[in-house]
């Protein structure tokens, strides 16, 4: 098959970017004898327009089916290359990019010789990889104009008139009996400076919502199943014990199911005592004006929030100081003092809080390992703090004490997670795609998040983000299709053994099993990521682009030559790069022994593609991902990291040294982090 494949190589001097440290002439000549070259050139800057126009001509002028481009990085360009390649008539698959600015020249700039002998490796590797390219192509699935909206708070019903008023069809699903979730039980709003009574924001937009002809409302109902993915959803609702209940069809699912507070069992006298309530027990209170006989209230901030367990619930501080203010609304005579750890108050906040403490409420500051104590005795009650500002204990007489609690995700947690396969935290709050990427999308496509279903949030937050969940479904409802690049992964069928391991860890769920439990890819949902090919017991999963045989190419082409000086290192396309790249933009120098092979995912990386580098005489190998928390394939890198634990294991039994398995996890922005891994490496493997 190989010699049907012509590859043009195309170097790039960047100006003097490159070519002030590579030697890029002899870089050229070098390519012209490497293996299915039929054309090598040198660009004085290949982005630019007529560089591009040239190396169309190139490509259609000698027949070349297969290109390398040698230049900057592939997080800003490749795009760029891509569609210069398509415009020449080739697939734009079978374009491999090589990092040799910010992988060498910005990075080696006192070893020039060095510099040149690594961009040669760099762009033999290149070559080796661009023989196997494979064709790809964009896969597109069909997308309707119905959502539905599972939760019908404030979050929920904004998400819905939203959608609605772009002329798609919004289905809302409410478990209660009545729209409103958690607003229903509240007393007043803080906005622009003035309490609004919450149930005059609830009966206004209930009315927009029950009045729009683009909006169902299911009330008093649950979801039976969700079946399907983006476009080719197929929901049921349980029905009312006489069979089985309504069904529809819906493109894009927004999941706005609230939260609930968090009862502090056992703490602070809670449940033994009656005056000792949490803020939304206060606010009923304050709904039905009562507060008839009390004299002093005491309200204790922080309760199972912002501890070794969980961080600030963002909102009890402004939730306690609003109600503080209700109450000597109600009557300026009573006593209310907040007790806090520190108070998290944004400008319009700060405003109320000013004019607390004009209003004679006293806050009392307490440690943060010294929480009070509440104390009720021959009926009695009572809070004893210390106060830091004094710097002694005191105890204040009390008529009701109020916890502000943390909170946690609503009932229906568990099941919505079954029902659409995504993932929530210990709280119970679902888990965004990315908190920086994908802050309201769930990793499937078509299903977004919003409101107090992702964590605390005020009512304008919630407001907002119902919108902006909206606007994310919106998209591909709009568009009447989804898009998926081409890296996909594909699977031979005739090798598998069924054993479903990739179909439970997709963190896509974009494998499915068919009626004889045999995995099937969803194209258009699969990111390509790798983590179900490198899991792979029987070897039977490939990536587009990313093929075991393309990267074991790239490391027998990198150790061909003075394997035992060279560091193979696997480097995720994401965060990883973005740390490589950092430190050439920062012209930080380290040392050039490694060899760097990108993947879409450090999850991509198998521990077959490991011991292969150590086979071939690899001094070490590099496996380098995104910093945890955080991985753009939601769970690659944890993945990654169970991973090379087995491979250490392997190696070992092996005969190879486990501890010249490294791994590095880093942030886009972390160039420095990189670079101080690549010279503890090369000190710790002796290769000075």
């Amino acid at each position: 098959m190989t010699e049907d494949v012509r590859v043009g190589v195309f170097v790039c001097d960047c100006g003097s970017n490159i070519a002030g440290v590579v030697n890029v002439p002899e870089v050229v000549e070098y390519s012209r004898g490497l293996k299915n070259v039929v054309f090598a050139d040198e660009g004085k800057w290949s982005c630019s327009v007529d560089a591009l126009s040239a190396m169309q001509e190139s490509i259609k002028e000698h027949e070349i089916n297969r290109v390398v481009i040698a230049s900057c990085t592939p997080r800003t360009h490749e795009p760029l290359f891509k569609a210069t390649v398509k415009g020449a008539g080739l697939n734009p698959y079978l374009l491999e990019f090589v990092s040799i600015r910010e992988q060498v020249s910005w990075v080696h700039m006192n070893e020039p010789e060095v510099a040149t002998e690594k961009a040669k490796d760099l762009v033999k590797m290149g070559v080796a990889k661009a023989i196997l390219l494979e064709e790809g192509e964009e896969i597109r699935l069909p997308v309707g104009r119905e959502c539905m909206i599972i939760g019908g708070g404030m979050a929920g019903m904004n998400a819905a008139l939203n959608i609605a008023d772009q002329g798609f069809n919004a289905i809302i699903v409410e478990k209660e009996p009545v729209l409103g979730g958690l607003l229903n039980r509240i007393s007043t709003i803080s906005h622009d400076r003035e309490q609004i009574p919450a149930s005059e924001i609830v009966k206004k937009r209930v009315e927009l919502v029950e009045a729009h002809p683009n909006i169902k409302v299911y009330t008093g109902a649950e979801i039976e199943s969700v079946k399907g993915y983006i476009g080719n959803y197929r929901v049921a609702l349980k029905g009312n014990g006489n069979g089985s209940g309504p069904a529809f069809e819906v493109s894009t699912v927004i999941v706005a199911t609230g939260m609930k507070e968090m009862e502090p069992a056992g703490q602070f006298e809670y449940g033994k005592d009656p005056r000792v309530i949490t803020q939304l027990q206060l606010e009923d209170k304050l709904k039905n004006n009562d507060l008839g006989g009390i004299k002093n209230v005491v309200v204790i901030n922080c309760v199972n929030s912002k501890n070794e367990t969980r961080g600030c619930c963002s909102i009890g501080c402004p939730v306690s100081v609003k109600n503080a203010l209700a109450i000597k609304e109600i009557n300026s005579d009573i006593n209310v003092h907040i007790l806090y750890r520190d108070l998290s108050m944004i400008r319009q906040e700060g405003e109320a809080l000013e004019k607390a403490k004009a209003a004679g409420i006293r806050f009392v500051r307490f440690p943060d390992d010294r929480y009070p104590d509440v104390m009720s005795d021959n009926g009695e009650l009572g809070v004893r703090v210390y106060d830091v500002l004094i710097g002694r204990d005191f105890t204040m007489p009390s008529d009701l004490v109020v916890l502000t609690t943390g909170f946690m995700g609503d009932d229906t947690v568990d099941q919505i997670k079954g029902h659409l396969k995504v993932s929530s935290n210990a709280d119970g709050f679902f888990q965004e795609r990315h908190v920086k990427l994908g802050p309201l999308d769930f990793p499937a496509d078509g299903i977004s998040l919003c409101g107090c279903a992702k964590s605390p949030k005020t009512f304008k937050e919630s407001c907002e983000e119902g919108i902006g969940a909206a606007m994310r479904v919106s998209i591909p409802m709009n568009k009447g299709f989804i898009e998926a690049e081409g890296i996909v992964a594909d699977i031979n069928l005739a090798d598998c053994n069924a054993c479903g391991l990739c179909y439970k860890r997709c963190p896509y769920n974009a494998i499915e099993l068919d009626a004889d439990k045999n995995p099937r890819v969803i194209k258009a949902l699969c990111k390509g990521c790798g983590l179900c090919a490198a899991d792979c017991p029987k070897e039977c999963i490939t990536i587009v682009h990313y093929s075991d045989e393309q990267i074991l190419a790239q490391v027998e082409a990198a150790l061909e030559e003075n394997p035992a000086k060279k560091i193979i290192a696997f480097v995720c396309h994401w965060c990883a790069l973005g740390g490589v790249d950092m430190a050439g933009v920062s012209r930080l120098q380290y040392p050039a022994n490694a060899r760097l092979i990108r993947v879409m995912c450090s999850a991509r990386v198998s521990i077959r593609m490991v011991e292969h580098a150590f086979k071939l005489g690899a001094a070490g190998v590099l496996v380098a991902g995104c910093e945890f928390p955080t991985c753009h394939y939601i769970t690659g890198n944890y993945a990654a990291e169970t991973r090379l634990k087995r491979a250490k294991k392997k190696l070992a039994r092996d005969g190879y040294d486990p501890e010249k398995l490294w791994n590095v996890w880093c942030s886009a922005a972390d160039g420095p982090k990189f670079a101080k891994t690549m010279r503890d490496m090369v000190k710790a493997l002796e290769l000075e």
